[in-house]
């Protein structure tokens, strides 16, 4: 490089730089890192809520997802303009043209998550006789079945397909249609013979032409009509085995079968495609699904045939909706503790970049007050700053955003730019204002002046400390975050909560005041003691600590940011995890309970005479039966226990709904009934005046808002089992459990229990209860998020110490040398850095631990912690000391670590070196 362009204003704007350039660099990383984590956050937040909801679906039988509708109507005949084989379209046509109709009508995203239309007639069943059958014997029925994309489900594994039925009911000609593999075999019906079937205007024969085999069993199109694939099996009291089944026969057959008088149920519905459901879409697909299920939908022309009933219209209804709205609790509660542990995180962060500008400006200094004491204008100052800052800002801020989007695939939109774009802006902003302190001529010093601070300070901390109690209030007025968003705008919305943010933040403001003006006040009284004392360096610490400390503002809040939520993490963390216990407690009741197909009265001996067990308390009935509170009808659940059997069981067990022994006294005949009551359903009794469960009268002991093991329901009634007679005529268990011995092997118990109750029975413990609980995307998120901000805000945290004896490293080089002439050895000198900055850190470490323990009181009430814990309450506050205790050491740890290096990285100063310094300042 020539001299005239190491002169110039590139060339010397370069040599500057390349003289130091660590602090800026580091100032990159440190611009990169939060632009990483403001894209890749949200990003893992959306992918956290869909994965979420993906878990949440999955609990959920698939028909009860999909857009639906119901009918007993017929469905319109009529050709229309679809891909369907022109027989067919000539008879579905018209109903398929006006579900496509409907589907197009569908908003975005409803309309893109769910597919094309799917209709299916079937039949009530009908009797299924043959020549030769034994009086008394097995009755075979079937269900006729007209499915118009029948051939895109299935493939044919025997004989052929049927041809349509084109004669008449009651008639000679026989209907063909074809039998699932398992069906066929249930039924006993070989291809190619032939049956009659006996509908309400007469008999047909029919004859079965082939079997099929669904190409994918699993295909939520089965879970509409089950029995298609597998036929169903019942028996009442001593009669004789009804085995029922669906026969497809070719759809368009029903053109015919249209005027046959038979009971018949009409389905239509748009299927889900489930992994097409994002956590963004949650408000939408709410509010389009209540959209959509209150407004009809036409099917047919308004010319009705009058010889039979036309669905015309119908309304479709999907149980996606109430999955999402639970989803969406679970959301805004994710949401919530995350915007609150966050703030901590980002206020660190802030902090830190705030110190990170100071050093870069720091290094600048000497060379851009030389250039002010030869003529440079403040403006030519402020955009030497204003540029660096750019150099150094923009790119790191796109490298770090488009890290964060490459390593987080999912979309969370384009809103977290915005925070990118001012962390790329916060280095040039932070220099240039730091121009004024810029002076070529003697450095004032910083140890003078700074009594009280001015009316201005009182006022500044006035006013935080009114907006933060105002926070707090406003907070416990408003109550759970999930209310407010409810009765904000009736969605329930998920996303940042500004006032459960910003509660953190300011909290920690108050309690930075409150160190910057406490502190002081025992180390003037220390200062006072060592005064008298021969020692230098602590007398010389603590004034100098006193006089001219390190660390205002700024660090000071890192530190009490960063240790008060490193703790309030641990004390949520503590907490969830004991409301998970808690419900795991609650919902299985016992230390082992069973769920099971009904259960005969041997398999009940059996289970009771298992080896290990102590007691067995069967869940003899969870029907559903009907209330009536003031001539209102509304369904609930009847559970019927043996009270003195469940206490055995349960007996001296926490969190279980408590039994009575009430529930059992007085005779049969006494009315009214005792009953136990979910709190929703007490609630909703003692609003009325006449209460009867099927017609019998009630009396409500009291209602549990506890999480009960018998049912899964949240509405439900409990009645002992010798006062259930007029409620149910049929007792069958098929949930027992289970009170172990001490000395029980509960995997062993288990295993015999599985045996003996057969292989669709599944046990389960609180133990694997928890697990599974904790292993949920919301609870297992939940955790690691916590984890993390322990871990950022630690390390940011010793960061933030490092940065400010850095920023004070100036006068150390001009006190320092001067002192170890006069003997102060490198001990010395450390222990002087620790006086630096040791004080005030000690301070906001002790007042950071006591707003972390202080905070969750202000902050969890709000906050619904039972999405986490799905016990359907908030769980106690659980404070760990030794969780907390183990957090808080090691933060104090990293922070002394981050300290002690910062205070034994760097050369010594020679005396000359200082005095030359110490002349020019």
């Amino acid at each position: 490089m020539s001299r005239r362009s190491r002169l110039s204003t590139t060339g010397l704007l370069w040599r500057q730089f390349a003289a130091s350039p660590t602090a800026s660099v580091l100032l990159a990383v440190l611009v990169a890192v939060a632009a990483f984590a403001a894209t890749a956050l949200p990003r893992a937040v959306a992918m956290l809520h869909t994965e979420a909801i993906a878990a949440q679906m999955q609990s959920v039988e698939a028909w009860e997802l999909d857009l639906t509708a119901s009918t007993r109507d017929r469905p319109p005949v009529g050709p229309g303009d679809t891909p369907l084989p022109d027989d067919v379209d000539e008879v579905w046509g018209t109903l398929f043209t006006n579900l496509e109709a409907v589907h197009d009508a569908l908003p975005s995203p409803l309309g893109d998550v769910v597919g094309d239309p799917l209709a299916l007639v079937v039949g009530d069943p009908v009797v299924a006789s043959f020549e030769g059958q034994a009086p008394g014997g097995t009755v075979y029925r079937v269900q006729p079945g007209f499915d118009p994309a029948l051939r895109e489900h299935v493939r044919l594994t025997d004989g052929d397909w049927p041809e349509a039925f084109t004669g008449a009911v009651p008639g000679d000609d026989p209907v063909e249609l074809v039998l699932a593999d398992a069906v066929a075999e249930r039924l006993e019906w070989q291809v190619g013979d032939e049956r009659a079937l006996d509908f309400p205007t007469g008999t047909v024969p029919a004859v079965l032409t082939g079997t099929f085999a669904p190409l994918d069993a699993a295909d939520p199109f089965w879970s509409h009509v089950p029995t298609a694939l597998a036929a169903s099996r019942q028996q009442e009291g001593l009669g004789p085995p009804i085995i029922t089944g669906v026969a497809m026969l070719d759809p368009a057959s029903w053109q015919v079968f249209q005027s046959v008088s038979m009971p018949i149920r009409l389905q239509l519905w748009f299927p889900l495609d489930p992994e097409a459901v994002r956590g963004d879409q949650l408000d939408l697909l709410v509010d389009q699904l209540g959209e959509v299920s209150s407004r009809v939908e036409p099917l047919a022309p308004s010319e009705v045939p009058l010889a039979f009933r036309t669905a015309d219209s119908v309304t479709f209804t999907s149980g996606l909706r109430d999955v999402l709205v639970q989803a969406r609790d679970a959301a805004v509660a994710v949401d919530a503790v995350l915007a609150t542990v966050a703030s901590g995180p980002i206020g660190v962060t802030v902090a830190v970049l705030v110190l990170g500008a100071l050093v870069v400006f720091e290094r600048r200094r000497p060379g851009l007050e030389l250039a002010a004491a030869r003529g440079a204008s403040q403006g030519q100052l402020r955009g030497i700053l204003a540029g660096e800052g750019a150099a150094i800002g923009v790119p790191a801020a796109l490298l770090g955003g488009a890290a964060g989007m490459l390593a987080v695939p999912a979309d969370a939109g384009l809103g977290a730019w915005w925070l990118v774009a001012a962390f790329a802006l916060a280095p040039a902003l932070l220099l240039v204002s730091s121009a004024g302190r810029l002076s070529p001529l003697r450095r004032a010093r910083s140890d003078l002046g700074r009594a009280g601070g001015g009316r201005y300070r009182w006022i500044a901390e006035l006013a935080v400390l009114l907006v933060t109690v105002a926070a707090v209030v406003l907070l416990f007025r408003r109550g759970l975050s999930s209310d407010a968003a409810d009765s904000a705008d009736g969605s329930g919305a998920g996303g940042v909560d500004p006032l459960l943010a910003a509660v953190p933040l300011l909290a920690a403001l108050v309690v930075c005041v409150a160190v910057l003006r406490l502190y002081p006040l025992p180390l003037a009284r220390l200062v006072a003691v060592l005064e008298r004392r021969r020692g230098l360096v602590p007398f010389l610490g603590a004034a100098r600590a006193l006089r001219d400390p390190s660390a205002g503002l700024v660090p000071v809040l890192a530190v009490v940011v960063g240790v008060a939520i490193a703790v309030f993490s641990s004390v949520l963390l503590g907490t969830v995890r004991g409301g998970v216990e808690v419900a795991a407690e609650q919902q299985v009741g016992a230390d082992l309970k069973l769920a099971a197909s009904p259960l005969t009265t041997q398999q009940l001996e059996a289970l009771a005479a298992t080896p290990g067990v102590e007691a067995t308390a069967p869940v003899y009935s969870t029907s559903s039966s009907v209330l009536q509170i003031d001539a209102r009808r509304r369904p609930t659940t009847l559970i019927v226990v043996d009270v003195a059997e469940m206490n055995a069981v349960q007996q001296g067990r926490e969190h279980v709904v408590p039994l009575p022994e009430e529930l059992a006294a007085g005779e049969p005949t006494d009315r009214p009934v005792p009953v136990i009551a979910s709190a929703s359903v007490a609630e909703r009794i003692a609003a009325g005046d006449r209460v009867s469960l099927d017609d019998e009268e009630i009396e409500v002991l009291f209602g549990s808002d506890a999480a009960t093991a018998f049912s899964t329901q949240p509405d439900w009634l409990l009645v002992d089992r010798s006062k259930a007679r007029p409620f149910t005529d049929t007792l069958v268990p098929r949930t027992v459990l289970f009170r172990l011995s001490p000395d029980a092997d509960v995997e062993q118990v288990t295993a015999d229990v599985l045996e003996i109750a057969g292989d669709d029975s599944v046990a389960t413990t609180p133990e694997s209860r928890a697990t599974e609980l904790g292993a949920r995307p919301a609870a297992r998120g939940l955790t690691l998020a916590l984890a993390i901000a322990i871990v950022l805000t630690s390390l940011a945290t010793a960061l933030a110490i490092v940065l400010t004896l850095v920023v004070g490293r100036p006068a150390r080089e001009r006190l320092l040398p001067l002192l170890s002439t006069l003997g102060l050895g490198r001990r010395g000198e450390r222990a002087l850095v620790a006086w630096e900055i040791g004080p005030v850190v000690v301070a906001a470490v002790v007042a950071g631990a006591l707003l972390g323990i202080g905070l969750p009181l202000v902050v969890l009430p709000a906050i619904d912690l039972g999405a986490f814990t799905d016990a359907g309450r908030q769980p106690d506050i659980v404070i760990d000391p030794w969780l907390v205790a183990g957090v808080l050491g090691g933060a104090m740890l990293v922070a002394a670590l981050a300290a002690w290096i910062a205070a034994s990285v760097g050369g010594r100063v020679d005396a000359a070196r200082a005095m030359r310094k110490e002349e020019e300042s």
